[in-house]
This record gives C-alpha cells, sequence and structure tokens, in this order.
C-alpha cells in the first residue's frame, strides 16, 4: 500500500477527497495533510509520501515551491496538482517539475482517480527496479566483501553502481534480527535504505538476510556514535537485534578481515538474550572447544533405555542452565559439541530412530539460535525416543529383541542376515523386513552404525593403529573400514582421533 499526502488550504478540499476516492481500492492510504508548503514540508520530513496531491496558490510556500523542495530530497515522489487556476505558466512549471497531471477544480472524479492508478503503476515499476538494482548491488558488495571478485570486475561495477569508499579506517557490522521480527524483502531493503541514509555508509542485505554495514570513521569515538545511531533505528521500529562488530580495519581492501571477525561472533548468538552489539573484546573469556559432561551423558542414556524421560529431561534442562549461567564461560561450538554428542549417543545406544532423523536433528542444533531453542530441541528428541521405545516394547517382536541383543555382544564377528537367521530359525528375507521395520534400519546400515561407534571409541581411548582398530570392530578390509567411517562420521578416522586429541588438550 502506498502513502498520500494531501495539501490544500480549504480544509473542505481536504476533507472531500477523503471521502471522494476509494483510496483502499486503489491501494493507498492518506498519511497526513497539511493547510500549506511549509507545513507540509516539515511532516513529509518526518514521514515521507510516495504521492503528493497539492493545490498551487497557499499561504507562506505554495505547491510548486513544495515540489521543487521535495524533489530534490525525494525524486521518486509522484506529485499531482489540484488547482482553481488555469494559467499557462503554472501549467508550464509543474510539467517542468515532472508532476503527473495539472487538474482543475472542482476535481473530476474519474480523472483523479485516472491519474492516480497510473501513478501507482509508476510507483509499482520504480519498486520493481529499485529492488533489483538493490539485489545486483549487494551481490557485488558481498562477493567483493568474501575476496570473490576480480580488480577489474570491481572497478567496473563501482562505476555502475555509482560507489565510492572513503580510504579510512572501516569497520564491518553484521546485524541479525530476532525471530519473531523477521521481515519481508520489501521491509529490509526499506530499513536497509533508512541505515544507508542515517549514517551515509554502505549498507547491504546479504545472502542470509542480514544487513552488513561498512562503518568508516576518522576515530572509535565516531564509529561508536554510528553504531549507536543504527541502534536508535531498529528500537524506533521496535526490532530486537544483535550487531556483530568486526575489526576495524585501515584500508577498504582489508574489509574481508573485518567482516570474518564479525561472521565468526556470530555463533555466539546462542548465549545472548537480547539487543546488544557484540565485539571481540566482549567474547574473549569464552573458551572453545570440548565441554566434559561425560557421565551426564550416560546418566541420560540410562534414563532413556529405562523410559524415564522426566529425569532425562530434567537432566537436559539442568545442563542448559548451567550453559546459560555462563558457570565455565564455553563457547558456542562447545555446547553445540555436546548436544550433538548426546544425540549421537542415544541414537548410538538405543538405535531405534532412522539415521535420517538423527541427522535432521543434528542439522538442527547447528542452526540453532539461542539455548531456549536448544533445550527444546533436546527434549523432544528425548521424549520421541521414550515413545519410540514404548511403541517397540509393546508391539515389538521377541526375535528382533532377540537379535538386537546379539549383535550388540557380537558386533565385531562375521554377521548377515544369512548367518542370523540360520541361528533364530527364520528366513532371511523375513527377517530383513522385520528388521527394517521394527527398528528402522537396513540391517548392513545398523551393523555399520555399530561398529563404526565402537570404532570411536577405541580411537579416543587407545594408541592401536587405524587398521588394527577396524579389525577389532569387525572389519577385515581396512579400505572398507575407512570409507564407511568416513561417509558416518564424516572425517577419516586419523582425522577422528586427532580431533579427539585437541578437545582433551583443550
Amino acid at each position: 500500500m502506498y502513502n498520500v499526502f494531501l495539501v490544500d488550504d480549504e480544509p473542505l478540499i481536504i476533507d472531500g477527497l477523503k471521502v471522494l476516492i476509494p483510496w483502499k481500492d486503489l491501494d493507498l492510504q492518506v498519511i497526513g495533510t497539511a493547510h500549506n508548503g511549509k507545513e507540509a514540508l516539515k511532516k513529509l520530513e518526518e514521514s515521507p509520501c510516495d504521492i503528493l496531491l497539492t493545490d498551487i496558490k497557499m499561504p507562506e510556500m505554495d505547491g510548486l515551491a513544495l515540489i521543487n523542495r521535495l524533489k530534490r530530497v525525494h525524486p521518486g515522489t509522484k506529485c499531482v496538482v489540484l488547482s482553481g487556476f488555469q494559467e499557462f505558466e503554472y501549467v508550464k512549471e509543474g510539467l517542468s517539475l515532472g508532476i503527473e497531471n495539472y487538474l482543475l477544480k472542482p476535481v473530476n472524479e474519474q480523472e483523479l482517480m485516472s491519474t492516480l492508478r497510473n501513478a501507482v503503476e509508476k510507483l509499482e515499476k520504480s519498486s520493481v527496479d529499485e529492488e533489483a538494482y538493490f539485489v545486483l548491488r549487494d551481490n557485488t558488495i558481498w562477493r567483493w566483501l568474501n575476496e570473490d571478485i576480480d580488480s577489474k570486475e570491481w572497478r567496473d561495477r563501482l562505476e555502475l553502481y555509482q560507489l565510492q569508499f572513503d580510504e579510512c579506517d572501516t569497520t564491518v557490522l553484521v546485524i541479525q534480527l530476532m525471530e519473531n521480527d523477521s521481515l519481508g524483502s520489501e521491509e529490509l531493503y526499506t530499513l536497509r535504505t533508512h541505515i544507508e541514509k542515517k549514517l551515509e555508509n554502505v549498507c547491504i542485505v546479504n545472502p542470509e538476510g542480514e544487513f552488513v554495514v561498512l562503518v568508516t570513521s576518522h576515530n572509535q569515538e565516531e564509529c561508536s556514535k554510528k553504531i549507536k545511531t543504527i541502534e536508535v533505528l531498529l528500537e524506533q521500529e521496535g526490532i530486537d537485534y544483535f550487531i556483530f562488530k568486526g575489526s576495524t580495519v585501515a584500508y577498504m581492501n582489508e574489509c574481508y578481515q573485518s567482516l570474518s571477525v564479525a561472521k565468526k561472533l556470530t555463533s555466539f548468538r546462542l548465549l545472548l538474550k537480547g539487543s546488544c552489539v557484540i565485539s571481540e573484546d566482549d567474547m574473549n573469556p569464552y573458551k572453545e572447544g570440548y565441554i566434559e559432561n561425560h557421565e551426564s551423558i550416560q546418566q541420560i542414556i540410562k534414563w532413556v533405555v529405562t523410559k524415564e524421560s522426566s529425569q532425562a529431561i530434567k537432566e537436559v534442562k539442568r545442563i542448559i542452565k548451567e550453559f546459560g549461567n555462563q558457570v565455565s564461560f564455553i563457547s558456542p561450538h562447545g555446547i553445540q559439541s555436546f548436544a550433538i554428542e548426546l544425540v549421537t549417543s542415544i541414537q548410538t545406544e538405543v538405535m531405534k530412530h532412522p539415521s535420517e532423523k538423527i541427522t535432521e536433528y543434528v542439522r538442527e542444533i547447528i542452526s540453532v539460535q539461542s539455548l531456549g531453542n536448544l533445550e527444546d530441541l533436546l527434549v523432544s528428541y528425548i521424549e520421541s525416543t521414550v515413545r519410540h521405545l514404548q511403541e517397540q516394547s509393546e508391539n515389538g517382536s521377541p526375535i528382533i529383541q532377540s537379535v538386537l541383543k546379539f549383535i550388540q555382544e557380537h558386533y565385531h564377528e562375521e554377521q548377515s542376515l544369512k548367518t542370523l537367521s540360520q541361528k533364530f530359525h527364520v528366513n532371511s528375507i523375513y527377517l530383513g523386513q522385520l528388521f527394517h521395520k521394527e527398528t528402522g534400519y537396513i540391517f548392513s546400515d545398523y551393523l555399520n552404525q555399530l561398529r563404526i561407534h565402537h570404532a570411536k571409541e577405541l580411537l579416543k581411548d587407545t594408541y592401536n593403529k587405524v587398521g588394527d582398530i577396524g579389525k577389532q570392530v569387525g572389519y577385515s578390509d581396512s579400505t572398507y573400514f575407512y570409507k564407511q567411517f568416513k561417509k558416518i562420521i564424516g572425517v577419516t578416522p586419523k582425522e577422528y582421533r586427532l580431533l579427539a586429541l585437541q578437545k582433551t588438550a583443550k
């Protein structure tokens, strides 16, 4: 919906226009009125309009002077003149200012509505063109910040988009809005434009929907004032935010370094609760890496296996609360590592959820943006796991229960559906179908998951050769062991051992 502002020194004219025109049907709304050009200009400085309807002859400032002044600041405003004087000079000057139409009073309703429709069509086309321009411009700047554009193309684009960067101290800000303040593309670009105008610095919207601002300044005091300006603007809009402040660099071609710092800081959003500005100094107390919570994880697993979901959930909430109190100053990466280990350990011990579901939970853990959301996610996982166990105990086949128990004890030996079917006196095809139905796993996938789990423990707790560990868990072919380990864990056995040693060292 586009905004209309009415200006006329006769109140009856303004009141008449308000009721004469079906504004909503034209996708328009009247946002304000004034009785002379001076009053209108003052109001429009605070709340710009898309379409201006103005009289010509008014006290203090006439309509043509108002249009002239307004066009300098907001050249895209569509202006319509309503006048009781059919004088050629007025018409000529109005046309030179780019007015949409010069209508004589008393106003013909149909003619005015036709003029307004044409103005709306132009605004819509202009809006599409402008948004496309900014999308391309923002993409170019984002590529430059990520060192993904060659110098010739960058110079050409600078000229095309009429961009000019001053060589002075620059600080890159990454601004994220809180989930409840997610904006549509049109609102994002409007807010971006406001930030650019207030700071007189470049502000883009990156592919993740974050604002990225290049704050130029001559000293830290000036930089802080500009950041405060952004905070005030966002607060006035009623938007909750996180501003991640990169390092200050002396040259524009070093902006990628500042962006890198700001992007690393975004992971700390997990620990933040409200609108704030975060810099590198704020995060120095936090330790990177692993959280030693092995005993808690094992206890939670026991409660899950015994279907005591309330106890397991209570312990998860206690741990999350401890993270929130920042008792150990643990980094977001450490918290995510704990959550992933908890979920994958439950999966390995219980082995009742399809692997696709686990992958989904791990993906959500990595992208979670608050401790509250992480707690909800883990509670949901525990509840669904316990429900699955309860259903299985009620409906599960005794044969599959026996097979699972046997495999847990003999995973390191050669196993197949054929040997198991002979042992438990059932048809191998039937056993495979029943196994998949009750566990959600194809038998070979289940066996590989179980073997790789035990291989992980041996890689962490022993110094045995990788090939020997493969044989210990049931893989006679070391190449196949490497392939399965990389497929399931995402890294090679050697890489996993190195990562485990690094975590232990920390």
